[in-house]
């Protein structure tokens, strides 16, 4: 007879602490810091800050690819599906370490744009994190010599009354009267301005952007979709690159980072875009889906062959998932 065994009593096991996973965005995080110190050789840590800022980074990419995601299935497209296991994940390292060392949210509104484009020799999207004029605004005053105290943008009607007081021999301080003396009948955009504000008085600076200048722009975007359908959010977005574009830029606050950003936008927004458009295609780069979401995604075309819109979507303010769903390429 084999003996038996004395079973313990459950009520006195002892339950071993099951290891608890740690978030997708905390592994996302340390993903990308993984791949960026293994591109560039070095040993990057990041601040508290900036692991809050790399995870906010990725609930918004992470919204915005489940989004387009679903509205490409719904309108039953052909293609490699827009989720994260098919996004080139060393570029997206490079990219996104740079705007977090710059201090960009990802979380407030026009500060990213993730937009995804399909490489065909890749086989997977590049993703595009576009930084809106909120954001613009953001690294450029923080990166400047003096920062202003602040940066007013105003769009000017033709209904408005509008005086620049130019700085002059009888004026030591360069200001403006602004006037919406009809402000439920303003009549068409005629120009904008941006009067930038600093401690010292005698350095406000007033910048004029006219009509003529916002058409100037229209002509250089590589798409027209977003001047077509938001004109006043492209004038103003206009008015804010012009503006910042004069904060002098502090050598000493200057890193990869800014100069990796500031060459993107000179790509995008100077006048040789067209040469831009033409090597991509020749490198066999397509634009996917692009734009916001929730504004951009339902005009985009069935099957993309052609570079469409990289222009970053105005009033972006996709929503973001609190708990990001099984999408996630293994991080």
């Amino acid at each position: 007879m084999e003996p038996k065994v004395e079973q313990g009593n459950k009520k006195d096991e002892k339950k071993l602490p099951q290891p608890q996973e740690r978030p997708i965005s905390e592994r996302f995080t340390n993903a990308v810091m993984k791949e960026f110190n293994s591109i560039t050789g070095s040993n990057l840590e990041l601040t508290p800050m900036q692991k809050r800022l790399a995870q906010h980074l990725f609930l918004r990419i992470d919204a915005a690819l489940g989004e387009l995601e679903r509205k490409r299935l719904d309108k039953g497209t052909d293609g490699t599906p827009i989720v994260w296991a098919n996004i080139n994940m060393p570029k997206l390292a490079v990219d996104a370490m740079n705007r977090v060392e710059l201090g960009l949210d990802a979380l407030i509104p026009n500060h990213i744009s993730p937009i995804p484009y399909f490489n065909k020799r890749a086989g997977k999207y590049d993703l595009d994190l576009r930084i809106g004029y909120v954001g613009k605004d953001f690294y450029r005053r923080a990166m400047a010599i003096e920062q202003p105290m602040d940066i007013r943008y105003e769009l000017v009607h033709e209904n408005d009354v509008f005086e620049p007081i130019k700085k002059s021999h009888g004026n030591a301080v360069e200001s403006y009267k602004f006037q919406i003396e009809k402000p439920f009948n303003r009549g068409k955009i005629v120009g904008g301005f941006a009067y930038i504000i600093f401690k010292d008085e005698s350095k406000n600076t007033l910048i004029l952007v006219t009509e003529d200048d916002f058409k100037k722009s229209e002509s250089k975007a590589q798409s027209k979709e977003f001047w077509g359908g938001y004109p006043t959010e492209m004038r103003y977005k206009t008015l804010v690159t012009r503006a910042t574009s004069k904060l002098q830029i502090d050598s000493e606050k200057v890193n990869a980072a800014f100069l990796a950003v500031e060459k993107e936008e000179d790509i995008i927004d100077a006048a040789v875009v067209q040469s831009a458009i033409e090597e991509k295609a020749n490198s066999g780069v397509t634009v996917a889906i692009s734009g916001d979401p929730e504004k951009v995604a339902k005009e985009a075309p069935a099957k993309t062959k052609e570079p469409k819109n990289t222009q970053m979507e105005p009033g972006d303010e996709a929503g973001i998932e609190e708990k990001p769903k099984g999408r996630g390429p293994g991080f």
